[in-house]
């Protein structure tokens, strides 16, 4: 079974990205590994089970049988090589962490962009103003010419429990000409769909020259619920900046999914 890690310091920022984590986990058939960066404490896991029971009764759905495993883990003495040695000893299929409107006033000290880096697992940073909800649609930004199959295969494993499209959008990489639509087709059904085989992805090729506006966009006008990058790669320093900060930029309103490079 998989493992989602989540990274839990008591902050409403942690509570809010744990219920999204259980919403993913039940979804995709996962246990959930809580890292609790402050001494440990059930009261964020047993306050969320309840909420998370009362919603789902409000749904009518069996709430008792659905809810995956989680088991809390004091990871408040461990530096970023020792959380991730924990990470991949534990083979995480993925990390998640809140992250608040403004800069906290305490917190973990663990640099989660320093750990991003030392392991194999992608990371996603759950806004605390976004209002937790079925996934409908994701968005992977790339230069299709180096689009990664094992990253649209992952997306699509995430997103079939959801039914949810999924789509890639070009974005050239930075110092590259754009592609033209009839060659970004083939490319794409020869490259990428023949070799995912996932009826709800789609590809589309953005001509936008202005890359906030892009993206504003494709989270904006596309309605998209999730946007996934690869760290440092293609557009991730534009968008995101040379590294993560405390709080994300204020036009990531949605999840962020960032895969190692």
């Amino acid at each position: 079974m998989k493992t989602i890690l989540v990274f839990n310091d008591n902050s409403p920022e942690a509570k809010h990205a744990l219920e999204f984590a259980l919403n993913i986990a039940e979804h995709i058939g996962a246990n959930i590994l809580l890292a609790s960066t402050c001494k440990i404490s059930t009261r964020v896991t047993e306050k969320t089970m309840a909420d998370t029971i009362q919603s789902d009764k409000h749904t009518g759905q069996q709430a008792e049988t659905l809810h995956p495993g989680t088991e809390e883990l004091d990871v408040s003495a461990m530096d970023e090589n020792q959380m991730a040695c924990v990470v991949n000893n534990n083979q995480v299929w993925m990390m998640i962490k809140g992250m608040g409107g403004h800069l906290p006033a305490t917190g973990s000290r663990l640099n989660v962009h320093t750990i991003l880096n030392k392991v194999l697992c992608p990371l996603m940073l759950v806004p605390v103003g976004w209002p937790i909800k079925q996934v409908e649609r994701l968005v992977y930004i790339a230069d299709l010419r180096y689009c990664r199959i094992k990253i649209v295969q992952y997306l699509a494993l995430f997103a079939k429990p959801y039914q949810a499209d999924l789509l890639i959008a070009h974005l050239s990489a930075k110092g590259l000409p754009g592609i033209e639509q009839k060659y970004a087709l083939q490319l794409f059904n020869d490259q990428v769909a023949c070799n995912v085989k996932y009826e709800q992805l789609f590809f589309n090729n953005i001509k936008e020259d202005n890359l906030l506006t892009a993206v504003d966009v494709i989270i904006n006008g596309m309605h998209n619920d999730l946007l996934v990058l690869v760290n440092h790669r293609f557009h991730f320093e534009e968008i995101i900046g040379r590294y993560l900060a405390a709080t994300l930029p204020a036009h990531i309103t949605i999840p962020l999914l960032i895969f190692p490079s």
